[in-house]
């Protein structure tokens, strides 16, 4: 949206305030690694989802698959090893306005928000199980008692579109609000597929509808509707044969199809001395995922003709994903402005998760044939507290506790659908179940220390924690194998930070060093053979992250951070190696590059300061240009190769009439495929040369657009 003259220290440390503790503190109060990304700074670098997102935080990278449901966050070195286990190994959640999303929904849409907010490193304590590597917190924009909206259209080339409306309308003045915010985008594909569609196309309407009740000043009552429908011809697994490029893909099909609802109702009512907040959220998503295997990769590994693989029953890959998660909890917490801050609560929460997968690979024999079903239903509950305690004018305690029980019943069954008389030792069915319960704590601890209202240090440790629970695959169910749970993982993370405000507000600096001990990392084991087994290891995480926010003159803004991670795998049980050729101890943890940084030069004036002027001249001028670099990782936790450094540079210029921006922008203008999975298939047949199902992002976007307000 056009943006008015802003005051220069609009985004500084002193007027942060930060939602995603449970309650309002400053930035500069909290003794942790926090970012924000305001509601500008996400229109300036084109940031409208969890992937472009993930792209402007050092120290975090989205793992992706070309797709939506199967991408996720790392963040300091914390995350899934390879894929996710199941539906609970997560590491880094989104919420919105507190409440959380599904794991399979980190790359979803953000859509009219008032700002992101970034919390590094184990956030257990207040946010939950699985959120040991960090948290992602959306802060919806909220209905408001004035008329006003905006309209937003954007086209490009290779079918780029993106039209927006975001409406705010009191409906009772000062009692009752409303604000309505939906947006229809897409873009073609960008792989060449010569047995089918292009990949990488997607279209995606996703809107979002808030009603504000406050009857009084003391009460309040949001409640929020969210959808998204998304369909997506993801670019999985295109052959590549040694370091050479990435050929065309060659798959019959590949979709990639989600549906997204998300209802919410936060009532909340200040006491004289505390306030009280109960939140309900409801979330619904579903997936269908169809992919073919690729005929050329697939004959290139088997040594079997291309045509052995084009016939849809002979290879294919179908999944049909449902899940639901029902979340309420009820806190009390202190007042702004009260000298202990606190927060204490509790929390229950149901998570249903259903999959059926149907595949067949001919050349995979028995353990890539018949038809599946998966289901785990977790409940639990959890007592939760948290509070700061000034020891002296310059010194702040604080700390908190979460108390978790959690259950989970696990059934599973296989149906050979007649390839029991194909494949020997096969079974016609199998069916399995289980049950666990784990009862756990996780907490934190800090020291913050202010020198100056300027400039502060904290000291912190916390501990994370990730339940065990039964794998969403089971490769040998079709010989009757049952699929054994893995064990829970537990995280201790150390870490030391200062924040300062310098030049009178107009640069900011924060830093943090870290050191992350993951005791019983679950890792998926894979093997070339498509055959896969759970597991757990010891790794660990250390490294240092800078940034740094600077107004360098009224028109002029420099945000830039840099991240160095380091880390290690410690302990491999032998079983473990032995499934999953060259996981070893030494190794480093996959998707993680030592170096990642971003860059953001801003420039906001009138356009008068740069001579222009007359009765057609625009009323101001914003540009933005960025970078961000994310170096080497390796692909997989046996450390068979590594993924090319990662070089990308975006811009944005628009010019303001009065209520009106045009604007022009550009994404990767450098233009690099880079990789985003390189996964090893062993060697072509007959030769040593190793072959990879890779899976490439999208080269250079460019677009043109307007936005009017009202």
């Amino acid at each position: 949206m056009p943006a008015a003259a802003q005051d220069d220290d609009a985004f500084f440390l002193g007027d942060i305030v930060i939602t995603g503790t449970k309650r309002d503190e400053k930035l500069k109060d909290i003794p942790g690694s926090v970012s924000v990304v305001t509601s500008e700074q996400m229109e300036d670098r084109g940031i409208t989802d969890g992937a472009s997102a993930a792209a402007g935080i050092p120290g975090a990278s989205l793992y992706s698959y070309g797709d939506r449901t199967n991408s996720f966050i790392t963040m300091r070195g914390v995350g899934p090893i390879l894929m996710p286990l199941s539906p609970d190994d997560s590491s880094v959640l989104t919420f919105v306005d507190g409440a959380p999303l599904m794991l399979e929904q980190s790359a979803s849409s953000y859509l009219d928000l008032e700002q992101i907010e970034v919390l590094k490193g184990p956030q257990s304590t207040l946010f939950g199980r699985n959120t040991s590597g960090g948290a992602i917190n959306l802060v919806p924009a909220l209905p408001s008692d004035t008329y006003g909206g905006s309209l937003t259209a954007e086209m490009g080339p290779d079918g780029l579109y993106r039209t927006e409306a975001v409406a705010n309308v009191p409906i009772v003045p000062g009692i009752l609000s409303s604000r309505l915010a939906l947006r229809f985008s897409g873009i073609d594909g960008y792989v060449a597929n010569t047995a089918g569609p292009e990949l990488g196309g997607e279209d995606v309407v996703t809107g979002r509808a808030s009603l504000l009740y406050t009857p009084s000043d003391e009460t309040s009552v949001l409640f929020t509707y969210s959808a998204e429908n998304a369909d997506v011809t993801p670019a999985y697994y295109v052959p590549q044969f040694g370091n050479d490029d990435p050929l065309d893909a060659t798959q019959s099909f590949s979709t990639d199809d989600s549906r997204s609802r998300q209802a919410m109702l936060k009532i909340t009512h200040d006491f004289e001395r505390l306030s009280f907040t109960s939140q309900t959220s409801y979330n619904s998503y579903k997936t269908s995922n169809s992919y073919q295997g690729d005929h050329r990769l697939f004959s290139a590994i088997t040594g079997l003709a291309e045509s052995a693989f084009e016939d849809r029953d002979d290879n294919f890959m179908d999944w049909d994903k449902d899940q639901t998660r029902l979340t309420q909890e009820l806190r009390f917490s202190s007042l702004p402005g009260d000298r202990i801050g606190w927060v204490a609560g509790a929390v229950f929460y149901r998570d249903d998760y259903e999959m059926a997968n149907d595949t067949h690979i001919a050349a995979y024999g028995a353990t890539q044939a018949g038809y599946s079903t998966y289901r785990q239903v977790t409940t639990g509950a959890a007592l939760f507290g948290d509070v700061s305690v000034p020891l002296s004018d310059r010194l702040t305690a604080s700390g908190g506790l979460r108390l978790t029980r959690e259950e989970k019943d696990f059934d599973g069954t296989f149906d050979a659908r007649g390839y029991d008389s194909v494949y020997s030792g096969m079974l016609s069915s199998f069916s399995e179940s289980d049950e666990s319960t784990y009862e756990f704590w996780t907490g934190k601890a800090a020291l913050n220390y202010e020198w100056s209202p300027d400039f502060s240090t904290y000291a912190s440790v916390s501990r994370g924690y990730k339940s065990g629970g039964y794998g969403f695959y089971n490769t040998y169910m079709a010989y009757g194998i049952p699929r054994s749970s893995y064990k829970p993982t537990e995280t201790l993370s150390y870490e030391i930070g200062t924040r300062a405000s310098l030049l009178g507000g107009r640069l900011d600096l924060s830093g943090a060093a870290f050191f992350i001990d993951m005791n019983d990392e679950q890792v998926m084991l894979y093997n070339y053979d498509l055959t896969t087994s759970n597991a757990n290891l010891d790794a660990e995480s250390r490294g240092v992250e800078l940034n740094a926010g600077w107004r360098l003159s009224d028109q002029w803004r420099l945000d830039t951070g840099a991240a160095y991670t380091r880390t290690k795998i410690t302990e491999v049980p032998a079983d473990a190696a032995t499934n999953n050729p060259g996981l070893a101890a030494g190794n480093r943890l996959p998707n993680t590059p030592e170096w990642s940084m971003t860059f953001n030069l801003g420039y906001d004036a009138p356009a008068s300061a740069l001579g222009w002027t007359g009765p057609r001249a625009p009323d101001r001028i914003h540009a933005q240009i960025g970078y961000s670099y994310l170096g080497t990782r390796y692909f997989d936790a046996a450390n068979a190769g590594k993924l090319d450094p990662v070089n990308l540079v975006s811009a944005r210029v628009g010019f303001d009439w009065g209520n009106t921006q045009v604007y022009i922008f550009g994404r990767n203008l450098l233009d690099e495929k880079y990789l985003t999975v390189r996964q090893p298939y062993g060697t072509a047949a007959g030769t040593s040369t190793p072959a990879y199902g890779v899976t490439q992002d999208r080269g250079r976007v460019l677009g043109v657009g307007m936005t009017v307000t009202f």
